[in-house]
């Protein structure tokens, strides 16, 4: 399990820089974005660090791609990364039991619905801006 954990940690942070670099963003210019410090932006790079999912989120947020971009390498409208996701995803998900499964697909469904009606963009900004809604929003 470690390795593969560092091996994910290794992954994500190529592909958060590669995004970064592709979009000719600076990590400290990312790390603002994200709310968090240039220093821990590079260590997510790099591998050392493994990113809460605050911080994975405002890093998604920052550089306005979609999650399974930087955590699948998965890509909107890619046929060949989403069927990787869908597979990687599954094979998650069998190996949880149906009440942890549930309570994913519950965020999922809050999760579309609210970018559905808030937008795409920073989603903790909008969060913050629309805090009471989200308490009243059933999934």
């Amino acid at each position: 399990m470690k390795q593969q954990n560092e091996k994910w940690l290794s992954e994500f942070g190529a592909r958060l820089k590669a995004e970064r670099e592709r979009q000719g963003l600076t990590q400290k210019v990312v790390a603002q974005r994200a709310g968090t410090k240039q220093e821990y932006v590079a260590q997510i790079e790099s591998g050392a660090r493994n990113p809460s999912l605050r911080t994975v989120v405002n890093i998604v947020a920052a550089l306005d791609v979609s999650a399974d971009h930087l955590i699948f390498g998965a890509h909107k409208g890619n046929a060949e990364g989403m069927e990787t996701l869908i597979n990687e995803f599954t094979g998650f998900l069998m190996k949880r039991d149906i009440e942890k499964v549930a309570a994913y697909f519950e965020i999922v469904r809050f999760h579309s619905k609210f970018v559905d009606a808030y937008g795409k963009g920073n989603i903790a900004e909008k969060a913050a801006q629309h805090h009471d809604t989200i308490y009243r929003f059933q999934p």
